[in-house]
């Protein structure tokens, strides 16, 4: 059954995996924990489903928390780069599990769209990242271009940054970041400001706000 409620349903593919060794090993390494931890955290309803060798999918507990989670992704699964397609709209049988043989609606149609909108070669080195499909056409216009943005400023993280990153994340705490690093508190700092880390904790909770004032009632 198709309800009136708007959801978000995510579908995530990894780029260039066929020239990753063990890829199968790996990609399941990273993204069972986030899964379990995205469960228990409930910002998704269900497990990512593997729909294909290199894409899975699975619908949000709610719109706004779109962001966090394509800010997760990106962090546990690099040095992986993903492709993520948005789509929101109507879903039906959202809780029924594995997503990808239960559910449908307008947001999976929408991602899919949105996933295609990102393979597609003609966009060539400008190809963008991440792609929202919503049905209200400002939204996707303020979305993609923030994510554009965004993502560009992703493409300079250096692998030690991303290494202070996640640690920052994991830990809460430049210090703690620090010690687990075995570095002091000024190179977590510095490694911190020059991987934009700021800015993207900042574009997620800008988008999360942008997002329940488009769509109050999906809350």
């Amino acid at each position: 059954m198709t309800s009136n409620r708007v959801y978000a349903v995510i579908t995530a593919d990894v780029v260039g995996s066929r020239h990753i060794e063990s890829f199968r090993r790996k990609r399941d390494a990273k993204l069972r924990p986030l899964s379990q931890s995205h469960v228990r955290e409930k910002l998704i309803i269900s497990e990512y489903a593997v729909t294909a060798w290199d894409e899975f999918q699975t619908v949000l507990s709610k719109p706004a928390a779109i962001p966090q989670v394509v800010l997760d992704l990106r962090r546990n699964f690099y040095p992986m780069q993903l492709w993520v397609a948005v789509g929101l709209g109507k879903v039906s049988e959202p809780r029924k599990k594995p997503v990808n043989q239960f559910a449908g609606g307008e947001a999976f149609e929408r991602a899919r769209t949105a996933a295609d909108r990102l393979k597609d070669d003609k966009a060539g080195k400008d190809r963008p990242l991440t792609w929202f499909i919503s049905g209200t056409e400002v939204f996707d216009l303020i979305a993609n271009t923030i994510y554009r943005l965004h993502d560009t400023l992703l493409q300079d993280v250096s692998p030690k940054q991303w290494e202070t990153i996640l640690a920052q994340v994991k830990t809460g705490s430049q210090d703690l970041a620090a010690r687990k690093l075995g570095v002091n508190v000024s190179t977590v700092s510095r490694n911190l400001r020059r991987a934009h880390f700021w800015q993207m904790e900042e574009t997620c909770k800008a988008v999360e706000t942008i997002i329940q004032a488009y769509f109050p009632l999906a809350r």
